[in-house]
């Protein structure tokens, strides 16, 4: 399993992991500029690798992927 993360891990923010395909389902459902600048925040991969990347996301990107806590990852 790989890891990817945001850009608030290094800034010591608090948060969990979540698999990598809820986070790409989280990404599509945003519109455009929304979709843009939250795959921004998180260190890229391809999307078709999904289903082996597990994503480490703050709680505040979490919450504005809507990413609930059935989707985390342990």
């Amino acid at each position: 399993m790989r890891e990817r993360e945001c850009v608030h891990r290094s800034r010591g923010a608090q948060g969990q992991f979540y698999a990598g395909t809820a986070y790409v389902e989280s990404i599509q459902r945003l519109k455009g500029e929304a979709a843009m600048r939250m795959a921004s925040r998180v260190t890229p991969f391809f999307w078709s690798d999904a289903k082996g990347i597990r994503v480490w996301l703050c709680h505040d990107c979490a919450a504005a992927l809507y990413l609930r806590h059935k989707e985390r990852q342990q």
